[in-house]
């Protein structure tokens, strides 16, 4: 191939590449509501923050909710001793779901939904561990007040359903992040 079809060849693939980007723009440039738009609306974007709580045997729970993305996706880090996970949590329009999906440092990896039900939020995940076992649980969080939110966990049947007792539940306090203040020299 000479010279001028090559030029020709890469050319047309710019174009092409650039048409698809334009393309994929103007579709997303539609405005849709976003998931903490929606969150708003239901009433449930106390969620977001940071929260701790600290076990019966003294191990502290972190746990982060922080809005990203222009408010289409809620970022989620849990950290409880060595343990430590990420997600995501984001909203489906096409399906009417709210979807999570995350890893954790020990190899394993979750998915699951979340629904609000009456005033509370209801998460429930299937996590698989590094070996690929299985297990199914829920977390109901509710708002107790401006600074607290209470995390009930649930084991789930093979029907979905939770069971009717939890296994615990903790409250967590709103933590305020630490600023540093720059001095003038």
């Amino acid at each position: 191939m000479n010279k001028q079809q090559t030029a020709k060849v890469s050319m047309g693939k710019i174009v092409l590449w650039a048409m698809a980007i334009l393309f994929i723009w103007a579709g997303s440039a539609v405005a849709q509501q976003s998931f903490r738009d929606l969150a708003k609306e239901y009433e449930a974007d106390w969620l977001a923050g940071r929260w701790a709580a600290t076990t019966d045997d003294g191990t502290e729970i972190q746990l982060v909710y922080r809005w990203e993305l222009e408010g289409h996706l809620l970022s989620v880090e849990l950290k409880m001793g060595e343990y430590v996970s990420r997600g995501m949590i984001f909203f489906v329009p096409d399906e009417e779901k709210v979807i999570q999906v995350g890893v954790d440092n020990r190899g394993g990896r979750s998915k699951g939904t979340w629904e609000e039900q009456d005033g509370k939020l209801v998460s429930k995940s299937e996590r698989i561990d590094a070996e690929g076992n299985v297990q199914k649980s829920a977390a109901v969080f509710s708002k107790v007040d401006a600074k607290t939110i209470k995390i009930a966990l649930y084991g789930v049947d093979q029907y979905d359903e939770l069971s009717f007792e939890p296994w615990g539940t903790m409250d967590f306090k709103q933590q305020v992040r630490k600023t540093t203040k720059k001095t003038d020299k």
